[in-house]
């Protein structure tokens, strides 16, 4: 039996660090794998109007539909009653000032009925859902460019506290 020589079984540098340049860019690009899997999924049924509301109270262009539809879903079917006289306050208020419903309107006159209501428990309500379900959704952390809970890390003297570029 033939020893094997070491040459052949041991990785040379340029190996490694081809390998290495190759894991950490399949790393980085399955953080957002979640986000577009996710994404892929059918919307659930949501009230007209509800989905567009939600995206002018947060408005993120890199975050898919399906993100907003989740949490707006599940407050439509734990207060139907809410959402349904909320939107149609929106609708009337739309249709009074503009005679249009409030999805066909422009973005700076949906802005001034989203004013008009906010203080409605109907719009916090909406606000509420989506707060926590966009920003507490772990799978979008890495678009929002949070690293996640640093108390288990020594907190964020430790952890992101030098991380302000902007500064």
């Amino acid at each position: 039996m033939q020893k094997p020589n070491c040459h052949e079984t041991a990785i040379n540098r340029r190996r490694f660090l081809s390998l290495s340049g190759q894991t950490a860019l399949a790393f980085s690009l399955a953080q957002l794998i979640p986000v577009r899997l996710l994404a892929e999924e059918a919307l659930p049924e949501l009230p007209p109007g509800l989905l567009r509301m939600g995206r002018d109270v947060f408005p993120h262009d890199a975050i898919d539909d399906a993100h907003y539809a989740r949490p707006l879903a599940e407050l439509a079917n734990e207060q139907p009653k809410l959402v349904a006289d909320g939107l149609a306050d929106l609708n009337r208020r739309a249709i009074e000032a503009h005679d249009r419903p409030f999805e066909a309107l422009d973005e700076a006159q949906r802005v001034a009925l989203l004013t008009e209501v906010e203080r409605s428990p109907f719009f916090k309500a909406v606000r509420s859902s989506l707060m926590f379900g966009l920003y507490d959704n772990k799978a979008l952390f890495p678009l929002f460019g949070y690293q996640g809970s640093s108390w288990e890390y020594g907190g964020y003297v430790n952890r992101g506290f030098d991380d302000l570029n902007w500064l």
